[in-house]
């Protein structure tokens, strides 16, 4: 990569660092705001769902979108939508008003695809990965420092990370108009037109992105292993803190520390140490390793029952989830014509917010008729099914010649912005 390239991609991790900070404000307070509007447990699990329908609805469609017009304005509108989000909610007079402001504010976090195919844009092929662990780990260490500010924010007043939420996405929007280099020309005009006799906007754009994977079966494989390893993650994710209330009687402080310490590991291995095992294994390499890790670490988990054993076996499950996310994204670039690529990594993005939705629910039935542990082997086996998937799959997945992407472009200096 050259100076411009880095200097874009170091602005949209920071880009997403901030989005993911302001979003983390506000979720140590959002149970207990909609409990003050009368929200049972199921109303309180409602408010997740619905933001994660969301972003399945819609991520592919912004990513299609970002394909056409170029990801910077989709990136300004999601954050602004997000800040409109942050608003009502705060202002949300009524539980039905908090989930609207809820299912809005999944609209507005749909642009992560939009991001991934960003950094596609700037990253020659060898560098891929290690931008897609740039973004990832962006998003690792907006969750851990996140809900800490928004903790300490909820002492002085409850409504004030709403607002401080808000503020945050308005000026991160107002930092990518003025500082982010736009990654993608405008299409030119024959492909443009093409896209339009495909349909490919608003709605319509989600429907298209279905009729592109049945026509790429590697990038609709890859998507499927996104989707059962974050099915597994999310799902011991929901059930851990009951699992060591069980075995440990710990409470939510216990809990939150054991949590810091996964997203810690996340970090470091996005941040810096998978960019350096792709350089010697390879993309296809990394991501098998990491599955395999993963499949280990939730399986041995439901045997620990010591917090030695404990710690170890989240440290090995959260080193493979850390070789996992990026990889994925990374192949699934590679997969994917030039053309559509915001919108199937936008497709991907948005069956991950799926994985969230039926994770929980899986574990917590799981949990409810089985053994505190079961849904921790079940997770691992999910895994193990994305490993068999992985093989196959990943054969077929070749690293593009330079450059990297026939409209790509060079990201130009701020003053050709």
């Amino acid at each position: 990569m050259d100076k411009q390239q880095r200097t874009a991609l170091l602005l949209m991790t920071l880009t997403v660092l901030i989005d993911i900070t302001g979003f983390g404000l506000v979720i140590p307070l959002l149970p207990f705001w909609a409990e003050h509007f009368g929200a049972d447990a199921f109303m309180i699990g409602m408010l997740t769902s619905l933001y994660a329908l969301a972003q399945f609805l819609f991520t592919p469609i912004l990513g299609t979108l970002s394909d056409r017009y170029g990801r910077k304005p989709i990136i300004v509108i999601s954050l602004v939508i997000e800040a409109l989000s942050l608003v009502l909610t705060a202002l949300a007079g009524s539980l039905p008003m908090l989930l609207v402001a809820r299912f809005v504010g999944g609209l507005g976090a749909s642009n992560i695809g939009s991001a991934q195919a960003f950094v596609a844009d700037v990253t020659p092929p060898e560098k891929r990965a290690q931008g897609m662990g740039m973004i990832g780990a962006a998003i690792g260490l907006g969750f851990v420092i996140g809900p800490a500010l928004g903790g300490l924010l909820a002492g002085a007043y409850p409504g004030l990370p709403f607002w401080i939420a808000a503020t945050v996405a308005l000026l991160n929007a107002a930092l990518v108009i003025v500082l982010l280099p736009e990654s993608r020309k405008r299409l030119a005009g024959q492909e443009q037109g093409q896209n339009k006799k495909a349909g490919k906007s608003g709605i319509g754009a989600f429907f298209s992105g279905w009729g592109n994977l049945a026509h790429n079966p590697v990038v609709l494989s890859l998507i499927l292993i996104n989707l059962l390893y974050t099915v597994a993650f999310t799902g011991m994710e929901n059930i851990f803190p009951l699992f060591t209330q069980h075995y440990f009687h710990w409470g939510a402080t216990q809990n939150a520390f054991v949590f810091t310490y996964i997203g810690v590991i996340i970090v470091i291995m996005q941040g810096g140490l998978v960019s350096q095992l792709v350089k010697r294994w390879r993309e296809r390499g990394v991501m098998l390793a990491g599955l395999v890790l993963m499949a280990l670490g939730l399986i041995a988990l439901a045997f620990s029952t010591q917090l030695s054993w404990l710690m170890v076996t989240l440290g090995v499950l959260s080193i493979g989830d850390g070789a996992v996310s990026p990889t994925v994204s990374t192949l699934l670039s590679f997969a994917s014509p030039g053309e559509t690529q915001g919108e199937l990594l936008g497709l991907s993005q948005g069956f991950a917010g799926l994985a969230r939705i039926i994770g929980p629910l899986i574990a917590g039935a799981i949990y409810k008729i089985g053994s505190a542990g079961t849904p921790f082997i079940v997770g691992g086996i999910l895994v193990v099914l994305a490993t068999l998937v992985a093989f196959p799959t990943i054969a077929r997945v070749t690293q593009p010649a330079q450059p990297a992407r026939a409209d790509a472009v060079e990201v130009p200096s701020s003053s050709h912005d």
